[in-house]
Parts: structure tokens; C-alpha cells; sequence
């Protein structure tokens, strides 16, 4: 495994690579559910390129840059058991000049969901995103299917700005109690992981209700807050049941698959989950 750390050398390196090269563009901190990703693009590519940066662009203000979790060490330990190929580990001086002044904007399905609660969020996402395959110039990149609409703006990033790229979407990860493997949740004790496997418990109960017959959003709605409500601990900052292409959110009887996913406080860090229903 090589450790790249200069934009020049990923470029060089690049140019000198042949065949499928596979890309998981991470933060850090990695747990099962990256590296679920990693072993994708090791199973399906020739090479494999992981990229470990903290963006900054994607923080607000009031949110957890400066503690989010960071083990650069035990993260590089981790990808040299798998054989990654390289893990290429920029600066942030050299990721975002003192000049730069570029972002990209996506206008219609970064407006919802997220995008709502956190309104520069993917401006920051996909600009990096678009650094880095610029960069590395991956023929595929891998990408979880807990960040849902993440992954959709990247799949129509992809599309609308003609990157020759196939982007795998990877199931999401959980424990043993259903929670959703996330870098965040190392900020949780024990007894607050147990209490944030209601979330997707909550989720589940959604999507039997519907498979049961209960079509009406607005009655799944209730159900959804009603349970949540149930545990002092939880907070709903949103909860959505939308077109799984448009994102746009369903208000009356449920005709097509749909997303459903929610964003969730425990104790002041927040939690994101979804799942989907398919008719």
C-alpha cells in the first residue's frame, strides 16, 4: 500500500495506472461499513484508490468540524490489511487554495431533505467529490447506501457533467442491532447506541405498515413521530417519505417506490438512516 499525499503525485501515479481503477472517497475514521465499500472496489477493479480527507466546505458553522472523529493511523492500518493499492491523503492547503473561489451547485435535489436542514451541505459534498475525480480519475467509485441522497446527487453529478464513470451503490452496514454504522456514532456510549437502534426499528415499522396496505404518507407520518416520541432521548429533525428519484415528498397515497429516511438527534449528535420501499 502507498500513502500519496500531494495532488501532483496522485496525478502522476494515475497516469501510469492501467486498467479499472476503483475510488472511495472517505473522511476518515473508517469503520466496517467503509470498509465494505473498499472491499467492493477490491473485488471489482484492477486498482484501488482511497481517499481520506475532512472537508471542511461541508461543515457549517455550528456544526462538529473541529471534533469530528479522526485515527489517521488506525485508518491506514485498516486499509493495509485489505491491500488497498493507494490511500491518497491531501492537505487541506492544497485541496482549497487561499484563492479558491469555485463551487458547484446542484438546484433541485439538494434543495430537499438535508439540503434543508444543512443548506450549504452539498455544495461542499460535491465540489470535493468533483476535486477528486478530477484528481484520481476513477473508471468506478463506491458509495453507501445510508447516505441516500447523497448518493443520488453524486449519481446525477456524474450524469449531468459527463464523467465516464460507474458508480456502485453499496448496502448499508449495521449492527447487530439494526443501527446504521456511521463515523458519528463514536461520539455515542453504549447505552445511546442501543437507544439509536430505534431509528431504524422506526423505519422498519413504517415500511411494514405500508406493506400491510397503509398507503396514506400523512397517517405514516404520525405513526413514524408517535414512536419516536416514545424515547425522550430522540429528536426528529426531519422525517420523509419522497420519490426515490425526485426526492420530491409524497403528501397523499404512496403509487411508487419511495425513500423513506429521517434525521435524528440523540443527545446533540445527529443521526441519518433510511430505507426503501419498493412497489
Amino acid at each position: 500500500m502507498h500513502v500519496v499525499q500531494s495532488i501532483n503525485e496522485c496525478v502522476s501515479i494515475r497516469k501510469q495506472t492501467k486498467g479499472r481503477v476503483g475510488f472511495v472517497p472517505t473522511m476518515g475514521a473508517l469503520h466496517a461499513g467503509h470498509l465494505e465499500l473498499v472491499k467492493c472496489s477490491l473485488k471489482n477493479c484492477d486498482i484501488t484508490i482511497v481517499s481520506i480527507f475532512i472537508n471542511p466546505k461541508q461543515f457549517a458553522e455550528n456544526e462538529d468540524l473541529d471534533n469530528y472523529p479522526e485515527n489517521i493511523k488506525q485508518d491506514l492500518k485498516l486499509l493495509k490489511n485489505l491491500n488497498v493499492d493507494y490511500v491518497f491523503t491531501p492537505q487541506k492547503s492544497e485541496m482549497y487554495l487561499d484563492t479558491h473561489s469555485m463551487y458547484l451547485i446542484e438546484n433541485k435535489l439538494s434543495q430537499r431533505l438535508e439540503g434543508v436542514s444543512r443548506p450549504n451541505f452539498f455544495q461542499g459534498v460535491i465540489t470535493i467529490v468533483a476535486k477528486l475525480f478530477n484528481i484520481c480519475q476513477p473508471t468506478d467509485v463506491f458509495f453507501g447506501e445510508k447516505d441516500a441522497q447523497q448518493l443520488i446527487i453524486i449519481k446525477k453529478l456524474i450524469k449531468d457533467l459527463n464523467y465516464n464513470i460507474i458508480c456502485h451503490a453499496v448496502p448499508t452496514v449495521r449492527n447487530k442491532k439494526g443501527l446504521a454504522l456511521s463515523s458519528r456514532n463514536e461520539y455515542l456510549n453504549k447505552s445511546q447506541l442501543d437507544i439509536a437502534s430505534n431509528i431504524y426499528k422506526s423505519l422498519c415499522l413504517v415500511q411494514i405498515k405500508i406493506s400491510e396496505g397503509e398507503k396514506d404518507a400523512a397517517v405514516l407520518k404520525k405513526l413514524f413521530k408517535k414512536t419516536i416520541d416514545s424515547f425522550p432521548e430522540l429528536t426528529i429533525d426531519y422525517f420523509s417519505i419522497a420519490d426515490i428519484n425526485t426526492l420530491e415528498e409524497i403528501t397523499h397515497q404512496i403509487q411508487s417506490t419511495v425513500l423513506i429516511s429521517t434525521a435524528i438527534f440523540l443527545d446533540g449528535v445527529r443521526l441519518i438512516d433510511n430505507i426503501k420501499y419498493t412497489i
